[in-house]
């Protein structure tokens, strides 16, 4: 194991992990497939006005850029080695996101673009992912601006069950994974009603959680 650290959202750093992880691969392990994880990112939450333009740029810059940007670096040693790429995308990205209007827009952009490097991957020997997860025990909502405890935990999954789900369905040869059944029922839910109800019914869930925003 060796962790390289750097910050994605900066070119400059990306470029100088991906030098150093093709190292990695070159010398220390020169044999076997290659995985590659996307899972970093974060979101903002707040009506899009009152969020600071810094904060959305960067999410976008980690959340879309960087994937694509990495992925692509990578793709010569995956197609070389054999392998995967799992894209960690959300149940957001299923609809418009009133109050994550930027987040869930990401995400979106994180599933479909997934789902169509999948079928341009096919017959290959690399694959590609999209994990779709809800609610789960991370440091997202602190990130995001809202309080401790603002998603109920019955409605949430731990990372560790969510891990479990993607790698699951990599071995089973999947494209994309929503993982939890009570995220299958509301993902299929949201697809059976125009896109626009969608977003309005979205916008009275997640307005909710206002009350539960972190004070500055």
């Amino acid at each position: 194991m060796r962790h390289i650290a750097c910050d994605l959202s900066k070119e400059q750093e990306l470029l100088g992990g991906v030098a150093e992880v093709l190292a990695f691969l070159r010398d220390d392990a020169p044999e076997g497939e290659v995985v590659v994880i996307n899972n970093a990112g974060f979101g903002g939450y707040g009506r899009f006005g009152e969020l600071a333009t810094d904060h959305q740029l960067g999410m976008v810059d980690l959340n879309i850029r960087a994937v694509v940007d990495l992925t692509r670096r990578l793709m010569p040693a995956l197609r070389e080695r054999g392998g995967a790429v799992i894209n960690v995308a959300s149940t957001a990205a299923f609809q418009p996101t009133p109050y994550l209007a930027t987040y869930g827009a990401s995400k979106a952009f994180v599933l479909h673009w997934s789902l169509a490097l999948s079928e341009e991957l096919r017959g290959t020997r690399v694959r590609a992912l999209a994990v779709c997860p809800g609610p789960t025990a991370t440091a997202f909502f602190k990130r995001a601006g809202m309080q401790g405890g603002a998603v109920n935990d019955a409605v949430g999954q731990t990372s560790e069950a969510v891990v479990q789900e993607a790698w699951a369905a990599l071995l089973a040869g999947r494209s994309l994974v929503v993982t939890g059944w009570k995220n299958k029922v509301m993902t299929s839910l949201s697809g059976m009603v125009p896109i626009t109800w969608a977003a309005r019914i979205a916008a009275v869930i997640l307005e909710k959680y206002r009350l539960k925003q972190a004070k500055a």
